[in-house]
């Protein structure tokens, strides 16, 4: 039975993601547009993966067969690029066909509804329930639809491009000496107009080709996958090494020094310099496993930080509810009045600012970020496989674990989490779309982090004895 998250559908490509699944969700969507009287049109994008191009041309025929009109991008997109379009086109719907950084072996459906934004609980609800009960699939062929003007070629990539740069108030000098990896993902036709429209002509994007099956592994931007990444661009001297995963929300981040920079930091330089340099005001939007270096920062600059459950879905609700200017985890962030989306690009558009406006190095800019936030933590993500889930839920939710230092506050917003006495704290929970146990620990030192880290994973065992 097919699992719709609030990001749409994700699988195995043949094994659940296949055209008899795909095309029952897309006559349930075709189904619900028509009942709830709709907007009688999507935007329908795609990434490099395997096919996806062809799954997407799928699901505009079954669209078109229920004479709604489809707008089909021309070439890969970026998965922010078709939520801004279902925003800006005024639709009710939008799909994406991408299953984002995960391995090549997966490919998946992005849903957008109104505004771009991911899918509310009513939505999601249907989407669980009433595909495998359709039989009635319309169909109409791809090419003869196109000739009745149901579906139609459009890419969006300059009214998406001309969203993020107007976002960038500083134009001038911004052609720094940088280099962009696309991962071989759909992040291309973007950053090349980026290039254009803004004159980099000292940007160099690699790894451009499409390569379906990104090198047998994920196009996912860690530390560890960039490695190789890292040594080209120390041994070219770019002031920046940016990079995205196969569909263009998550980045990651290279100095000119080599030093790697996760999202956490990224997010909060962004956030300083947006409210201090830029002068605009608004909250900052946190999950529960985002550091707290926002926290010292935001207390700083006047600002509430709002925090919420993990799921980039619920930092998109209490945005706009909150009307935050910035919402964030880790692996990206949004900003308010251009996606509702992670989109790495607008975030390398703005790091290019910042640089050209500080005129210093970016190793530079992160260290005075955190001095200005009085913030020197170490931050850890671990996650590993675990038996007997409900054991540990049942217990931690019954009992307060023992560590070496005292817990002065838990919160159970998502999952448990430990607040010590000297500032840090530790984050236990079960992910959402996967098999397993994940621990965030922000700690005072390495040293300290590793203890924790080794201190919860006995307790972890402790339980399942």
């Amino acid at each position: 039975m097919m699992k719709i998250g609030t990001s749409g559908f994700r699988g195995v490509i043949a094994e659940d993601f296949t055209k008899e699944n795909i095309v029952k969700i897309a006559q349930c969507l075709s189904n619900n547009i028509l009942k709830n009287n709709f907007k009688k049109q999507v935007i329908i994008g795609y990434d490099n993966r395997f096919m996806s191009e062809i799954f997407a041309k799928w699901l505009a025929e079954i669209f078109a067969a229920n004479n709604i009109k489809v707008n089909i991008t021309e070439s890969s997109v970026p998965t922010p690029l078709v939520s801004y379009a279902t925003k800006i086109s005024g639709n009710d719907i939008g799909v994406m066909v991408t299953a984002s950084h995960n391995p090549y072996m997966y490919n998946g459906l992005k849903i957008f509804e109104k505004e771009g934004r991911e899918l509310q609980p009513w939505l999601e609800n249907v989407l669980n329930t009433e595909p495998e009960k359709i039989t009635n699939i319309k169909k109409i062929n791809f090419e003869e639809a196109v000739k009745r003007g149901l579906i139609s070629y459009k890419n969006f990539t300059e009214e998406y491009i001309k969203s993020i740069v107007s976002f960038i108030k500083y134009k001038q000098n911004l052609n720094i000496k940088a280099v962009f990896n696309v991962m071989n993902g759909s992040s291309l036709c973007a950053i090349e107009n980026l290039k254009k429209v803004l004159k980099l002509d000292n940007l160099k994007i690699i790894n451009t080709n499409r390569d379906a099956l990104f090198n047998l592994n994920g196009p996912i931007p860690t530390e560890d996958n960039l490695q190789n990444f890292k040594k080209f661009a120390l041994e070219n001297n770019y002031e920046i090494a940016f990079a995205t995963d196969g569909d263009g929300d998550r980045m990651s981040l290279f100095d000119e020094k080599g030093n790697f920079y996760n999202g956490n930091e990224i997010n909060t330089l962004l956030y300083y310099f947006i409210i201090k340099e830029k002068g605009l005001k608004g909250g900052f939007v946190k999950n529960a496993s985002f550091s707290s270096i926002i926290d010292k920062l935001s207390k700083k600059l006047g600002f509430d930080v709002f925090e919420t459950k993990v799921g980039f879905k619920n930092i998109t609700d209490c945005l706009i509810k909150n009307k935050a200017l910035v919402g964030a985890e880790n692996s990206g962030c949004e900003i308010n009045g251009h996606v509702y989306v992670k989109d790495g690009v607008i975030v390398f558009a703005l790091l290019l600012e910042i640089i050209n406006y500080y005129k210093m190095p970016l190793s530079e800019i992160f260290k005075n970020l955190k001095r200005e936030a009085g913030y020197n933590m170490q931050y850890l993500e671990y996650s590993y496989k675990v038996l007997n889930k409900e054991k540990i839920i049942q217990y931690l939710t019954e009992t307060t674990p023992k560590f070496s230092k005292k817990i002065v506050k838990t919160s159970v917003l998502d999952g448990f989490k430990y607040y010590f006495e000297d500032g840090s704290w530790l984050l236990i929970r079960f992910s959402g779309t996967e098999n397993l146990l994940r621990l965030v620990i922000e700690e005072n030192s390495k040293k300290d982090l590793e203890k924790t880290l080794l201190e919860t994973k006995k307790i972890i065992e402790g339980i399942l004895k």
